[in-house]
């Protein structure tokens, strides 16, 4: 965040204080504008990350939760194909 602090300080010639105060305020208008899933992507950016690297984790966290579901499904599928040919032996 220090250097969007700077950038602002130098373009708008305000202190830090304001400069940090803006930038909460910018970080929260944000945020009540956009879905809660977009809210570490803003946080990411405001603390000098890019938008990129943001979305690239928020993928990766969205690949192993599906991917976690699908074997949850498949662990289900195998038990109940599992059952259905054990009650036809019986």
């Amino acid at each position: 965040m220090q250097e969007l602090i700077n950038k602002l300080k130098e373009t708008a010639g305000i202190n830090d204080e304001q400069a940090k105060l803006s930038i909460e305020t910018i970080s929260k208008y944000l945020k009540d504008k956009m879905p809660k899933s977009f809210h570490s992507q803003i946080d990411n950016m405001m603390n000098g990350g890019k938008l990129s690297e943001g979305i690239k984790e928020k993928l990766i966290d969205s690949a192993v939760d599906a991917k976690e579901k699908v074997e949850d499904v498949f662990d289900e599928v195998k038990d109940k194909i599992s059952d259905l040919f054990n009650k036809k032996k019986d």
